[in-house]
């Protein structure tokens, strides 16, 4: 086991807005853990099964709601699987930090090495096992030929999107031909093909387009989110609920949400199963937009048809994008952890004051930025042949244990096989309630894994780093009353 001693330094000021208040690791009454046996990095739904995806290339499914689990694929020495999804009844595929691309056209039943991939796949999106496009470590590529040769997504009118639009938020395909690929920055396009990735265009997001990326459902792509609405009204205009959905990625349709159901939040984790409502809600999808003003309600009236699914309240860990459902069993992986909970009706649905706080699954962007060490990615301090794969870090941390100001700290912790964290260690005076939030995030990244002579090996990181602490009863020395840096 190599170790490697690498600085990591945090710059101010930074903003307010990523400050994040403790919560709670455990699992709230209603819910119950549940283990495939591997460690879990990918969980989705196919008609009454639960599919799992993770570390030692390998994938189950689970018939009864998560309780048991039947491996269907795994190999000790391959990667982790960070992409995994099926296309219909029979085709499916996953990716990751292995050197190889498993398809399956059984169903699930065997999964085979179709073709070989440049780097380790964060996304992806095919339609045959011909076409597809992925989503590698330092490029967007397509395929029309089951991988035996890659081209760089280029779109015609756009050819230079990845500068300003570094950061890709989903990938879908509606069939061999239609394929989709969300990317953002400031601001954020769509780039589409209908020959099946011979040839791309590029078209500007919608006016308030789903900050959850897109999906395809009734053979439509799909985006769920919300708008502002009555700006250059007097005081200001209100966040409403809506969604976008085009037959071909170029020309898009507004449609209303349901306001009782997304209220000013917005749904979340949408997928053609349904949406979250808050955090403490799931709707089926195909109600989200019954009862709203001129989307022909089954009323005739604009009044809901709705028959609303409440949860036991979320786990108070961070939600996640990565869920499924098996009847009335609905299922959340966050952190590597899948809790379960039983779905029950209810008369109505109150999302006020009921925001989600999502956890963070985004990836390096394409061009990572190399020269600001502020930006709360450790990232540009690994040098030693380590690749982050998830590695954010807060900047700014509220404690009632300790003045406000910054505080260094020295942080070590160990990269298995997988690319996942092990034991984490944290020294330095670093106040409790803040030293177990920082131990939490270290334990949650995610990096490829490390390799020696080409094999993948365990090693052991060092960092040192500054945050800021922002106690409000004791402001920095020197200075009562004032706001910490911004």
């Amino acid at each position: 086991m190599r170790t490697h001693k690498l600085p990591l330094i945090f710059l101010f000021p930074v903003l307010l807005t990523g400050i994040h208040l403790p919560v709670s690791a455990q699992t709230p009454k209603g819910w119950k853990s549940v283990s495939p046996g591997f460690s879990a990095e990918v969980l989705l739904s196919r008609g009454n099964a639960m599919w799992v995806a993770g570390s030692g290339e390998t994938i189950a499914v689970s018939t009864d709601g998560g309780q048991h689990w039947q491996k269907k694929h795994e190999d000790p020495n391959g990667g982790l699987l960070l992409t995994f999804a099926f296309v219909n009844e029979k085709f499916g595929y996953a990716a990751g930090t292995g050197p190889r691309l498993l398809m399956t056209e059984d169903g699930g039943e065997t999964w085979s090495a179709r073709m070989p991939v440049p780097e380790t796949i964060f996304q992806a999106a095919f339609g045959d096992p011909q076409h597809g496009v992925v989503r590698a470590r330092s490029s967007l590529l397509a395929t029309t030929d089951g991988g035996k040769s890659w081209k760089l997504v280029i779109p015609a009118n756009d050819p230079d999107w990845s500068k300003k639009l570094p950061e890709t938020v989903a990938l879908t395909a509606m069939d061999s031909m239609h394929l989709l690929v969300r990317v953002a920055g400031d601001g954020g396009e769509y780039l589409w093909t209908t020959d099946g990735g011979a040839t791309w265009r590029a078209t500007a997001l919608p006016s308030g387009a789903g900050s959850n990326g897109a999906f395809v459902f009734q053979e439509k792509y799909w985006s769920v989110g919300s708008e502002v609405v009555g700006k250059d009204k007097p005081g200001g205009g209100y966040s409403t609920p809506m969604a976008v959905r085009s037959s071909d990625g170029d020309q898009w349709e507004h449609l209303l949400v349901y306001h009782d159901v997304c209220h000013w939040t917005g749904c979340g984790g949408c997928t053609p199963q349904g949406c979250f409502a808050g955090r403490s809600s799931f709707v089926p999808f195909s109600r989200i937009l019954e009862g709203a003003p001129g989307n022909g309600a089954a009323s005739g009236s604009g009044q809901p048809t709705i028959q609303p699914e409440s949860l036991a309240r979320f786990p108070a860990h961070l939600l996640s994008e990565q869920w499924a459902r098996s009847g009335n069993t609905l299922c959340l992986l966050t952190n590597g952890v899948i809790d379960c909970t039983t779905l029950s009706p209810v008369a109505m649905l109150d999302t006020r004051d009921d925001q989600a706080e999502w956890e963070n699954r985004s990836y390096p962007p394409l061009h990572v930025i190399k020269a600001n060490l502020g930006n709360g990615s450790i990232e540009p301090a690994l040098q030693a042949g380590l690749h982050c794969i998830r590695c954010d870090l807060d900047r700014m941390y509220i404690s009632k244990e300790a003045s406000s100001g910054p505080v260094t700290f020295e942080i070590s912790f160990a990269i298995e096989k997988d690319g996942r964290v092990g034991k984490v260690g944290l020294s330095g005076n670093v106040p409790g309630d803040v030293a177990d939030r920082l131990r939490h995030r270290a334990a949650s990244w995610l990096f490829e894994p490390y390799q020696v002579n080409g094999v993948p090996a365990a090693t052991t990181v060092g960092l040192r780093g500054s945050v800021f602490i922002l106690n409000p009863d004791k402001p920095p020395t020197g200075a009562p009353g004032r706001r910490a840096p911004s």
